[in-house]
């Protein structure tokens, strides 16, 4: 059990670097969060899933995202006290997109 709350703790402390390093100098005009984050067990990569808003301009985020993926995650190596520092990937979160069109279907649904 203390193997899966250190990884635990990584992810904490992930979310939080991504996400004010995103915050402070991502060059998008759009609202880029965090939404979650996965770490390998064996602790060498992490996988970054992130939310955009409006989720049209999804595409233009991770894009300008990935250009700067050295940057990211030299930035990340030097904020970070942990050793490995994980590997870092992006991914879109669509889950909100998906919740969006479920509510959007059930506001037309009739009603008796």
């Amino acid at each position: 059990m203390p193997k899966q709350r250190r990884l635990e703790r990584i992810n904490e402390l992930i979310h939080r670097f991504i996400g004010d390093l995103l915050h402070k100098e991502l060059a998008v005009d759009s609202l880029v969060t965090v939404s979650k984050v996965e770490t390998s067990p064996n602790g060498q990569e992490s996988t970054i899933s992130i939310t955009v808003f409006p989720f049209a301009k999804s595409a233009a985020a991770i894009k300008e995202i990935e250009k700067n993926i050295y940057e990211i995650q030299q930035k990340l190596n030097r904020g970070l006290r942990i050793r490995p520092v994980p590997k870092i990937r992006f991914e879109i979160d669509e889950s909100e997109e998906k919740g969006s069109k479920i509510l959007d279907v059930i506001k037309k649904v009739p009603k008796d």
